[in-house]
């Protein structure tokens, strides 16, 4: 990581949970268009097991999917790609959209699920490290229970409708 990054880190890091917050919002929207719309990528191994990064800058719960912003003209599956390659290096397999929930205002999420081909969580040494705090590959129940609030509700529908049969289909999870 460049030296300027890591003091930038280090600056962030430092302050205060609600300072660091609205700094890194403020960052976002000003790079962002006024509508922000998020992928977040539901990625399960063979055996089972879900994707989750330890995100540096989330106060509720630092837990979560891949997750990022789409850039203007990318479609949902590139932009959830991209973003995992960015932020550990690794590649998806089957990217299909799944949902769609409407997130805080001016915010919209897509939902996507994809495998992965992967027996372990990728290490710091690749990780997106301004970002990326640690990666874990964990049974979905415990997913659940340790990714914050708002992507959890959502995480819990999507794998309750995948092992009830059903397929994941786009919807609003109740």
């Amino acid at each position: 990581m460049p030296l300027l990054v890591r003091q930038l880190s280090a600056v962030l890091d430092a302050l205060p949970g609600p300072v660091r917050r609205k700094i890194v919002w403020c960052a976002v929207r000003l790079s962002q268009p006024r509508f922000l719309v998020s992928v977040c990528a539901v990625l399960r191994t063979a055996d089972g097991r879900v994707l989750l990064f330890e995100h540096r800058f989330w106060e509720d719960g630092r837990w979560g999917v891949p997750s990022g912003h789409m850039l203007p003209g990318e479609t949902p599956q590139a932009a959830a790609a991209r973003e995992l390659r960015e932020e550990s290096g690794l590649r998806s397999t089957d990217l299909r959209v799944i949902d769609v929930v409407g997130g805080q205002r001016h915010r919209v999420e897509i939902w996507l699920r994809g495998s992965i081909d992967i027996d372990e969580a990728p290490g710091q040494d690749v990780l997106q490290a301004r970002e990326i705090c640690r990666a874990a590959l964990l049974p979905p129940e415990q997913a659940v229970r340790v990714a914050r609030p708002g992507q959890a509700r959502v995480l819990r529908a999507i794998l309750a409708r995948e092992e009830d049969g059903g397929s994941p289909r786009p919807g609003t999870p109740g």
